[in-house]
């Protein structure tokens, strides 16, 4: 069902509705609905695995024509049952009305690679897989997976006064994982574009840590 700004603002707000917004990344980034999670289609298998949504919840969505219709048929054929429908032109119908509404901030893996030595509150904040991680990752970074983000104890270390990088493998979960995040009351928070791929094309600026279950006995602490 088609919503007007209004009846989707009531719904948000008297049925505590569930955002759903799965344009590409590039839109989100420039803004979105405040409490917006960001699904995009090629990961909403990732995001509903990650149990954030029970099949009760009512759910509202942001986007366009082909990308609503494919997130609301997945999230049919899982069983989600109250679907309430999409926003009537999308975010610039939300943001022409003057609404408020939030944004993310991405830096690029050499910005980040500039702040480190200088920011006492940057906290890297590693988001891809066990395995991932362990190959190989930055100095000090923190390790939480993506799928234990609905975990309030994985959450624990998070706090507001911290700057936080966000990286992902190849940059396709950032927005998702940030607009988790920023759902949960932690704003301060800039994702890098391209994730770990980005760094390892400038690993030369940062020192990259091995798991010491991985490392043989000739490797070093770092490389």
């Amino acid at each position: 069902m088609s919503l007007s700004v209004d009846q989707f603002q009531q719904i948000v707000t008297n049925e505590n509705a569930f955002i759903i917004d799965t344009r590409d990344e590039a839109f989100f980034l420039e803004g979105y609905v405040p409490n917006s999670i960001h699904f995009k289609p090629e990961i909403i298998h990732q995001a509903a695995a990650l149990g954030l949504i029970s099949f009760e919840q009512p759910l509202v969505f942001v986007g366009d024509d082909e990308n609503e219709k494919i997130a609301i048929a997945y999230f049919e054929k899982l069983g989600f049952s109250q679907i309430k429908g999409w926003l009537e032109g999308g975010f610039n119908a939300w943001r022409n009305a003057n609404k408020r509404y939030d944004l993310i901030i991405e830096v690029e893996a050499d910005e980040l690679a500039m702040d480190i030595p200088f920011d006492e509150f940057l906290m890297v904040l590693d988001i891809r897989t066990e395995e991932q991680y362990d190959a190989g990752h930055l100095k000090d970074a923190i390790h939480i997976p993506l799928l234990d983000f609905a975990d309030p104890g994985s959450m624990s270390e998070l706090d507001e006064h911290f700057n936080i990088y966000l990286i992902s493998q190849d940059g396709q979960t950032n927005t998702l994982a940030a607009s988790i995040l920023k759902r949960q009351g932690i704003h301060n928070i800039r994702v890098v574009n391209q994730g770990w791929d980005a760094i390892q094309l400038l690993k030369d600026r940062f020192t990259i840590e091995l798991t010491k279950k991985n490392k043989t006995l000739d490797d070093k602490d770092s490389i």
